[in-house]
């Protein structure tokens, strides 16, 4: 086996919060055993220019089938909207906008992918953008585990009572976190990024990986589900962020999930962003100090300095055990991981 870069050994030593898991099954052994259904707050309203398709698709990427409604409608790919890139090796239901002012009445029932089923077209007067849906809904199946399974109940109250690290998932590195070594480059080079699926890729690899490498430092020494003085809290269940500054009743909202401490997602600001939290401020700054490649790529690239909650916590969890498998079902908040949640249960065995 070949050495691991920097990166890889990085990630592959993130703090677990109660521990590696004890038990271990397969993920993602077959495309039903990872079923993601998107759930959005719009309903398209059968009127304008956009049409909206609910699509299920099977062991496919989303970027593949945008390509393939574009195709398909003869308009530019910049014309196909969604929310969320979902998982390849997975059963998906998500929505797709196709901009198409000049064809109120296309018709979807020829469109033909292996993998692909539209369910339903509609009509709405906007494009579908990043990040629209509220929430992605979870049903996952965890075959053939090793070990004690009275173990898992254990660390599933774990998760419940407090959590699990909100880290974002090893997808978003690439394989042997190529992307974070193609960011490295690119910001060495101090060339601007035209390619604007490149940038997004590098930029949002570098910005996880350092909030992901502050996430387990906080684990490591214990704060992880503290607020530290002054610091900037999350509100459960939305992106709002506010300065927490050490109100009694902090305590009780972070018991009970209400809120949580926060990392960063770097960017232009740090510095000034930080001046109210100078202790965090430190912190933070030294575990990213031996990573200033990215960073400082970061804040030249010109995304601005934001706070991320370190605490992810799922929604109508429910748990069976059936013969050797388990079964999960929950809810996720847009743009938090499930692979983080199982990462926190049961080590995984390639198949």
């Amino acid at each position: 086996m070949p050495d691991q870069n920097k990166y890889q050994v990085a990630l592959a030593g993130l703090s677990y919060a109660n521990g590696k898991p004890e038990i271990a099954g397969g993920i993602k052994c077959e495309p039903q055993d990872f079923v993601v259904t998107e759930l959005m707050e719009v309903i398209p309203s059968g009127e304008g220019e956009h049409a909206w398709l609910d699509v299920v698709k099977t062991g496919l990427s989303t970027d593949r089938v945008a390509k393939a409604l574009a195709r398909h409608a003869g308009v530019a790919y910049r014309d196909v909207g969604f929310s969320g890139i979902k998982d390849v090796r997975a059963i998906t239901r998500q929505w797709f906008s196709v901009w198409l002012p000049k064809n109120p009445s296309f018709d979807w029932s020829d469109f033909e992918m292996e993998g692909v089923v539209i369910h339903c077209a509609s009509r709405h007067t906007r494009k579908i953008k990043r990040s629209t849906h509220k929430a992605n809904r979870f049903d996952i199946r965890i075959s053939d585990v090793e070990g004690d399974l009275s173990l898992f109940n254990n660390r599933l109250q774990s998760l419940l009572a407090c959590g699990a690290p909100n880290y974002f998932g090893e997808q978003r590195f690439g394989r042997e976190a190529g992307n974070l070594l193609k960011a490295e480059k690119l910001f060495e080079s101090s060339r601007r990024i035209k390619d604007r699926n490149l940038r997004s890729i590098v930029l949002s690899s570098a910005r996880s990986f350092l909030f992901n490498i502050v996430l387990s430092e906080r684990i490591k020494n214990g704060s992880w589900c503290q607020l530290l003085p002054f610091e900037p809290a999350a509100l459960d269940g939305s992106n709002a962020v506010f300065p927490s500054n050490q109100e009694p009743e902090n305590d009780t909202r972070l018991h009970e999930l209400d809120i949580h401490p926060t990392a960063p997602l770097w960017g232009r600001g740090a510095t000034q962003s930080a001046s109210d939290y100078h202790a965090l401020s430190v912190f933070e700054s030294e575990i990213i100090h031996a990573y200033t490649k990215l960073s400082e790529g970061l804040e030249r690239a010109g995304l601005d300095y934001q706070r991320r909650a370190i605490r992810s916590v799922p929604k109508s969890l429910s748990a069976e055990i059936r013969d050797r498998d388990i079964y999960l079902k929950f809810d996720l908040q847009t743009g938090q991981f499930a692979t983080s949640i199982l990462r926190e249960l049961v080590g995984i065995i390639s198949k």
